[in-house]
C-alpha cells in the first residue's frame, strides 16, 4: 500500500421514521444567514474529531456500524432540504440511503488534522446528506473518525451530542454495542417534532418577547466602533485564540467574590471591554441562546439555537453591578430566546426605522456550554502544555459581514479558551490578540477587587492606547455621528435647492438632529415621513449618519452655510419629526 491512499465506502442507514415537514426556526433563521452570505458560507460548518487510541484496536466496520446506529437515531443526519417555487424551505427526512465516507490509509496519524481541514473546505448544498465523514487509518487500525455537518441540520451543542453517542459506541464490547444500537439511550426530540412545537406555541408569549427585542435594540447604536478604516490584511477576518489557566482560575474567584455565574462575570467582562473599545456607555452584542431548555432536546441533535439582542450599562458602575445585570439579562434573554426569526427580523427594522438608524447587529457572544460537558474532566495534555497564556492564529475567513466582532468561549474551568474573530479594517492582527490580553487583566482584576470601576478595570492596558478614535464625531441618542456626512446623505439622497444639518438640544435636552432643507419642488414639498423614509433607505453603507429626529422643510434658504437662526428667519413648508415612535410599544415586562 502506499503511503497515502484513499478508497470511498458507503454507510447504509434504514430507518423506521421518515417524512417531511417546516424547518425549525433555528434551521430558517441559518438558511437565510446562508443566503445572504452565498456563496461564503464555510464559516458555517461545524466539525469534530474524534480520536481512536491504536491500543483500542478499533476497525473500520465498527466505525461504519456505530454512524450507521447514530444516523438512524437522529433524523437531522438523514434529511435533505426540499427548495419551493417561491424560494421557501421544507425537511425530508429518509427512511433509507447511503453516506459516503472517504477513508484515508495513512502511514502516520499526524494526517488526521488535514482531512477535517479538507472536509470544512467546502460549503454544503441542499443536493448532499448534511454530514461529510472522513476515517484515518493507520496499519489498518483506525485513529480518527472526522465529521463536518451542515449547520442546517444541527447547533453545536449537537455536534457533541453526535460525538458522544460515537465514542459510548466505539468504547462498548460487542454485546453492549448491540444492546446500545437497539434502542435509543435517551429521550430525544427530533426537527420535526420540534418544528410541529413550535407552531403550536408560537402565539403565547410573542407581546413579551416583542417588548424584550424592543427595549435591546433601542439601545444598539449604529456603529459601535468609532475608528478610521484601514487597509484589511488577509484573511480580512482571522481567528485568534487566547488559552489562559489564569483567566479561568480569576473567573471561579470572580464569581464567588461578586455572588454570581462564571458565565456572568465573563460575559460582564466583555461588556466593559466593547465599552471601553467603543467609547459608549451601553455595550450591546447579541447572545447565543441554546434553547435547551428540557432533557430532550438537552440529547437530541439539532439547529435549536437562536441569537437574541443584549444590552447592558456599564458606564462607572461597579463591576459586580456589571455582572449581576448580565446575569438577568442572559435569564431574560433566555427566557425568549426560541422565536420565529421572520418576525423578529420585522421587528428589527421597524426599531431601526423608528431610531433612523442603520443598526448594527455584528457583536457577538457565544458561550459554548453543552451542558457542562467537559468541564469537570481532568486537564489534557494540550491544557498542561499551556501552563502560561497562549495565543494561537487558527485561520480565519476573508468574506465576512464588515465590522464583525465574534467571540467564541469554548471552555472555562481549568483553561479558559476564547476565540475572537473581527474585521481587520478596524483592527489588527497584533490588536486582536492585545484585546484578549485585556480581557484577561479585565477578569484578573475582577476577581482582585470588591468593586473595581470600569476605568480601573481597564486602565494602563496597551490594546486600547492609540486606537485612532476619530474626534470629529457626535454621541447623539447612543451612536457615534458624523453631522457632515448626515448632510452629505441628504443632499445626495433628495438633491434639494440647500440643506444643513445641525445638532440641536431635542425636548428631553438630549442633543438630536435637525435637518434644515429647501426642496427643488416648492409647489409639492415631500413631508417629514417621505424624506425620512427616504434617507432611511440610503442609510445601508454609511458608518456614521442618522436620520435626523426633526426635518423642518422651507420654503427659500440661505445661498450659503448659515446659522441656526438664519434659518428661523424664513418660511416653513413642513416640520415634524417623521419617524415612528416606539413609546406606544408593550413595555418589557420580562424578568429575570
Amino acid at each position: 500500500m502506499n503511503r497515502h491512499e484513499t478508497e470511498l465506502v458507503p454507510v447504509e442507514f434504514n430507518a423506521a421514521t421518515w417524512g417531511a415537514a417546516d424547518l425549525t426556526w433555528g434551521q430558517d433563521q441559518v438558511c437565510r444567514w446562508m443566503e445572504s452570505s452565498a456563496p461564503y458560507t464555510e464559516h458555517m460548518n461545524l466539525d469534530v474529531l474524534i480520536e481512536c487510541e491504536a491500543h483500542t484496536r478499533t476497525t473500520l466496520d465498527d466505525v461504519r456500524e456505530a454512524l450507521r446506529v447514530v444516523i438512524e437515531r437522529h433524523e437531522s443526519l438523514r434529511t435533505r432540504l426540499n427548495v419551493h417555487k417561491d424560494g421557501g424551505y421544507r425537511q425530508f427526512v429518509c427512511a433509507s440511503g447511503r453516506v459516503p465516507v472517504r477513508v484515508h490509509h495513512c502511514a502516520t496519524h499526524q494526517t488526521t488534522g488535514a482531512v477535517l481541514e479538507e472536509l470544512r473546505r467546502l460549503p454544503f448544498t441542499v443536493f448532499e446528506w448534511p454530514l461529510r465523514i472522513a476515517v484515518v487509518t493507520v496499519s489498518g487500525v483506525v485513529r480518527g473518525v472526522a465529521l463536518c455537518l451542515s449547520h442546517v441540520a444541527t447547533d453545536g451543542w449537537g455536534v457533541e451530542v453526535i460525538a458522544g453517542d460515537l465514542r459510548e459506541l466505539l468504547a462498548a464490547d460487542p454485546g453492549e454495542r448491540a444492546a446500545l444500537s437497539a434502542r435509543p439511550p435517551r429521550p430525544l426530540l427530533q426537527p420535526r417534532e420540534h418544528a410541529a412545537a413550535q407552531r403550536l406555541a408560537g402565539g403565547r408569549s410573542e407581546a413579551r418577547a416583542e417588548a424584550f427585542w424592543t427595549a435591546q435594540l433601542s439601545r444598539f447604536p449604529n456603529d459601535r466602533f468609532p475608528l478610521p478604516l484601514r487597509t484589511p490584511e488577509s484573511p480580512r477576518f482571522p481567528k485568534i485564540t487566547m488559552r489562559s489557566r489564569a483567566a479561568a482560575r480569576a473567573l471561579t474567584e470572580a464569581a464567588a467574590r461578586h455572588g454570581t455565574t462564571v458565565n456572568a462575570v465573563l460575559t460582564g467582562a466583555l461588556a466593559v471591554l466593547v465599552s471601553a473599545i467603543s467609547g459608549l456607555e451601553d455595550a450591546t452584542f447579541r447572545l447565543f441562546c441554546a434553547n435547551r431548555t428540557s432533557a430532550e432536546s438537552r440529547n437530541s441533535v439539532g439547529t435549536f439555537f437562536q441569537i437574541i439582542p443584549v444590552a447592558l450599562t456599564v458606564a462607572d458602575l461597579p463591576f459586580r453591578d456589571i455582572a449581576h445585570a448580565a446575569w438577568q439579562a442572559s435569564l431574560r434573554a433566555y427566557r425568549v430566546g426560541e422565536r420565529d426569526p421572520r418576525r423578529l427580523d420585522v421587528l428589527t427594522e421597524s426599531v431601526a426605522s423608528a431610531r433612523g438608524v442603520d443598526l448594527d447587529l455584528e457583536c457577538f457572544l457565544n458561550i459554548h456550554g453543552y451542558g457542562g460537558q467537559g468541564e469537570g474532566r481532568a486537564p489534557t495534555a494540550r491544557d498542561t502544555a499551556h501552563t502560561i497564556t497562549s495565543f494561537d492564529d487558527d485561520g480565519g475567513f476573508e468574506e465576512w459581514e464588515p465590522g464583525k466582532f465574534y467571540v467564541d468561549v469554548w471552555r472555562v474551568s481549568e483553561c479558559l479558551e476564547v476565540t475572537l474573530s473581527a474585521d481587520t479594517a478596524l483592527f489588527s492582527r497584533d490588536r486582536l490578540t492585545g484585546l484578549l490580553t485585556c480581557l484577561e487583566e479585565i477578569l484578573l482584576r475582577a476577581a482582585a477587587d470588591d468593586a473595581p470601576r470600569p476605568k480601573d478595570l481597564v486602565r494602563g492596558t496597551g490594546a486600547l492606547s492609540g486606537l485612532g478614535r476619530r474626534e470629529d464625531l457626535v454621541l447623539v441618542d447612543g451612536c457615534w455621528i458624523d453631522p457632515v456626512e448626515v448632510q452629505t446623505l441628504l443632499t445626495r439622497t433628495l438633491c434639494p435647492r440647500s440643506a444643513q444639518v445641525f445638532v440641536e438640544p431635542g425636548p428631553t435636552g438630549r442633543p438630536g438632529l435637525t435637518a434644515y432643507l429647501v426642496p427643488r419642488q416648492s409647489r409639492q414639498p415631500p413631508g417629514p415621513r417621505e424624506v425620512h423614509r427616504l434617507l432611511l433607505a440610503a442609510l445601508p453603507g454609511h458608518r456614521f449618519v442618522m436620520t435626523p429626529h426633526r426635518y423642518v422643510i422651507c420654503g427659500s434658504g440661505p445661498e450659503a452655510p448659515a446659522t441656526v437662526e438664519e434659518w428661523r428667519r424664513y418660511e416653513v413648508l413642513a416640520q415634524g419629526p417623521g419617524r415612528e415612535s416606539l413609546a406606544g410599544r408593550s413595555p418589557d415586562t420580562t424578568r429575570a
